[in-house]
């Protein structure tokens, strides 16, 4: 099938790419290998998107997100006890809060992924920065930088464009883009929580508060969240194995290219959102829609250079979850 060997050849390529940039590591200090790994994220991450929509495209949200949340809370506790990292942690209740931030956003992500053309969820999903942007100031007293509110302002004119490209505005981008309000909240809990929280922890507490509540509304969907083939649960292991993937490249990518570089990097999954939309689906955004995802790149690629690492690193010492 053609989306079989796409996947097939985009693997092969970030292999080569990776192989590549890690021979060539001592002559660049590791910035090299730690960018690709940051692209390699970026791909994988909406592979993860175009993986649930086109294997999983009737399956209730909720059953994806369980299924998630259970296998990678497995891997995430085992690498925790493996390091010596406490489970509980510090603040409890906190992570918990953050837990839940990060399941309303990938409840809203994969909402979106299912209803809209692919590269618009997943642009709507990056478009999160601008959120931590516009929020992190009010809520953590962070200084604002000159033309900042300008460049906030154009990327929402960018994200409006995307909502309502025909002039009728669509409930499910709707979603979408509170989805990544929800993510640019959860970000701003990471960043709180990496003062007193090991990253590992945090990286835990993610996928394990999206199990009580999706494991309810699962059980209420009744066998229509069961998978029924083969495909469907392929679909679930490669939904959660390039979530994997993409957090593990996201997070050694952080900590050899330095977080304001590396996540301009990671601008380019709306660009894979585009293509995979095109290679698995044969559909592309309407030109409105192909002009708000422009302008939003663009105000998003200046905003990272602007804010510097601090703010934009989603996490203050540790690595975010790029879906949520």
């Amino acid at each position: 099938m053609r989306w079989i060997d796409s996947s097939r050849s985009l693997l092969i390529t970030g292999l080569a790419d990776v192989w590549s940039a890690a021979r060539g590591r001592t002559e660049r200090g590791g910035e090299g290998i730690g960018l690709v790994l940051m692209v390699v994220s970026a791909a994988s991450f909406a592979l993860m998107a175009a993986f649930a929509k086109k294997l999983l495209p009737d399956t209730p949200i909720q059953a994806v997100v369980l299924s998630r949340g259970i296998l990678m809370s497995a891997i995430f506790a085992a690498a925790a006890r493996w390091q010596g990292v406490p489970l509980l942690g510090n603040r409890p209740w906190f992570l918990v809060g953050r837990g839940l931030l990060g399941y309303a956003a990938l409840s809203c992500y994969f909402w979106s992924v299912q209803h809209l053309p692919l590269g618009d969820a997943v642009l709507l999903q990056y478009s999160h920065p601008v959120f931590v942007a516009a929020i992190a100031p009010l809520l953590l007293g962070e200084p604002t930088r000159r033309g900042q509110w300008w460049l906030i302002l154009a990327a929402l004119a960018g994200v409006a464009l995307v909502v309502r490209p025909s002039g009728e505005v669509r409930f499910d981008a709707l979603v979408g883009v509170l989805g990544s309000m929800m993510s640019g909240l959860a970000y701003i809990a990471v960043r709180g929580l990496s003062r007193t929280e090991h990253p590992m922890t945090i990286l835990l507490w993610f996928p394990l508060a999206t199990v009580p509540f999706s494991l309810v509304a699962t059980i209420a969907a009744g066998s229509a969240a069961v998978p029924r083939s083969g495909r469907e649960i392929a679909g679930h292991l490669l939904v959660t194995a390039s979530a994997l993937v993409g957090q593990i490249a996201l997070t050694r990518g952080l900590s050899l290219a330095g977080a304001a570089k590396a996540t301009a990097v990671t601008l380019t999954g709306p660009v894979f959102g585009l293509a995979y939309g095109y290679l698995f689906f044969g559909t592309l955004p309407q030109g409105p829609s192909l002009a708000g995802t422009a302008v939003v790149l663009i105000a998003l690629a200046l905003l990272s250079r602007r804010r510097g690492e601090a703010a934009f690193s989603g996490s203050g010492g540790g690595a975010p979850d790029r879906d949520a």
